[in-house]
């Protein structure tokens, strides 16, 4: 009987075991399957650095949506070199991400020295090369696109720029032609070559990345000997940043005659400058004054922080709360009522507590709106315009406009200043030549943090600073007087 128990109680417990085995293999796998089949990726690094940045994964959306297969091939770093491994752990990295985020996009790690006959088959002798392919059209990628040593002694390091590099190898295969925007020359305007802090150079950058070239053009020393002064064919837009001097009428009329074709315009101002007299023909007036707000980016107090309007430009910016900086900002204004054929959004405008400053006196050296003097708000900074037909100003094609109150905002010395202006330009650019199905935020943002704040938070901040941290002292003092008093 007694046997007959233990056996009984080893059956159970085998049994119990048995299946309890059996419960948590099946549940492993069953939750093996489902991870399987609904995959979820977190990224838990602080800048998001394992993350595809939104345009690229706007990009693979557009391939995407085209069809056909594309094919990205990396290839290793060399064995043994300085930096190999962090080359290699990098590439691969993004490989998989750039895999899993696109069901058209086939992505492979090649080891170059075990598999050279896949390095010869494509014609890569290099190692550490990235080769894009879509049917016969070929994006190839050196290790100098892909990694950038910075720093000098002890801070010198590599940085990854894979991302970037095989970002602008899909705009080539979204586009068959380079479009070309020109930056108007020649009185004085913001120049595409120079790298001064009042130039266009990182525009230029940013567009290049896009797959479009900005180019200066000097409607009088670019033509040919006999030629008469003229908008390039191939010019998709024509960027006008602040001009110093009058642009001349002929060459003005020269702009409008291009721009009656279905041209596009970008006009960028400064407070009291130069207008070029084209504004009045769309409708576009720019009061005198500049802008300021009680919000604004401190510690510059004619710094304020633009409120975006529903546009396609500025959609994703809103969405993702990206601050685009704007210095000293002139008003802009559609007229009312609207030129026929001329429709007006606003893109960039302050709160409602924003004013057109004309001057009058200050209030503890900080400008104050005055009815009597400056203009109300909310005041808008940036405006674009569709052209129709019925205007008079195109004939079959629409036009596009868009009017920037602020120059600097697409300048060498604010551009990376701002986390949305790099953003903010570029879709600018990438509206008015037709590629709104490309717009998105472009690069990673800034990872600095600036602080906005009202006049009255300053004014709060000042008074705790001058008048709150004394008396905290005197009261510790106090504190310590009496202690050692009591011993």
């Amino acid at each position: 009987m007694a046997v007959n128990r233990a056996l009984q109680r080893r059956l159970a417990f085998g049994s119990n075991a048995t299946l309890v085995t059996v419960l948590v293999v099946g549940t492993i796998i069953f939750g093996w399957l489902i991870a399987d089949t609904y995959r979820v990726r977190l990224d838990l690094s602080a800048d998001q650095g394992s993350t595809l940045l939104a345009d690229t994964r706007n990009k693979l959306r557009l391939l995407d949506a085209d069809g056909g297969a594309v094919t990205v091939t990396a290839f290793s770093a060399q064995r043994g070199k300085q930096d190999s491994l962090f080359k290699d752990r990098e590439l691969s990295d993004l490989m998989e991400e750039i895999d899993y985020a696109s069901p058209s996009v086939t992505t492979r790690f090649v080891d170059f020295d075990k598999d050279r006959l896949i390095a010869e088959s494509l014609g890569v002798t290099e190692y550490g090369a990235v080769v894009i392919q879509r049917g016969d059209r070929r994006v190839d990628l050196s290790d100098r696109d892909l990694f950038r040593h910075a720093g000098k002694g002890a801070d010198k390091h590599l940085d990854f720029l894979g991302e970037s590099a095989v970002n602008r190898g899909f705009s080539q295969l979204l586009s068959d032609t380079r479009k070309t925007v020109y930056a108007l020359v020649g009185h004085g305007e913001m120049s595409p070559e120079s790298h001064d802090p009042g130039g266009l150079a990182d525009l230029a950058s940013a567009l290049d990345q896009e797959h479009y070239q900005l180019k200066a053009l000097d409607l009088v020393r670019d033509r040919k000997e006999g030629e008469a002064p003229r908008v390039p064919e191939d010019a998709a837009a024509v960027l006008i940043v602040r001009p110093t001097v009058g642009i001349p009428e002929p060459d003005q009329d020269l702009l409008l005659s291009w721009f009656s074709g279905g041209g596009a315009l970008l006009v960028a101002v400064e407070p009291e400058g130069v207008l070029p007299d084209l504004l009045g023909r769309f409708g576009v007036a720019v009061p005198s004054g500049y802008v300021l707000d009680k919000l604004l980016l401190y510690p510059y107090p004619d710094r304020p922080i633009p409120r975006y309007r529903s546009h396609a430009i500025t959609q994703d910016l809103l969405e993702d709360d990206l601050v685009t900086v704007v210095s000293r900002a002139a008003p802009v204004q559609a007229s009312v009522p609207a030129i026929p054929g001329v429709r007006s959004s606003t893109l960039l405008e302050t709160s409602r507590d924003g004013w057109i400053e004309r001057g009058g006196e200050s209030e503890g050296g900080q400008a104050r709106y005055q009815a009597d003097i400056d203009g109300a708000g909310p005041v808008a900074m940036a405006l674009a315009l569709d052209v129709s037909p019925e205007s008079g100003l195109v004939k079959k094609r629409a036009g596009r406009v868009v009017v920037l109150g602020d120059a600097d905002l697409v300048s060498n010395a604010v551009m990376a200043e701002g986390p949305g202006n790099q953003s903010f330009a570029v879709n600018a650019v990438r509206w008015l030549v037709g590629d709104e199905a490309r717009i998105s935020v472009v690069g990673k943002p800034s990872a600095v943090r600036r602080l906005t704040l009202t006049d009255e938070d300053r004014s709060r901040i000042q008074w705790v600073s001058m008048g709150f941290s004394p008396l905290l002292v005197l009261l510790v003092a106090s504190g310590v007087w009496a202690s050692r008093r009591g011993r």
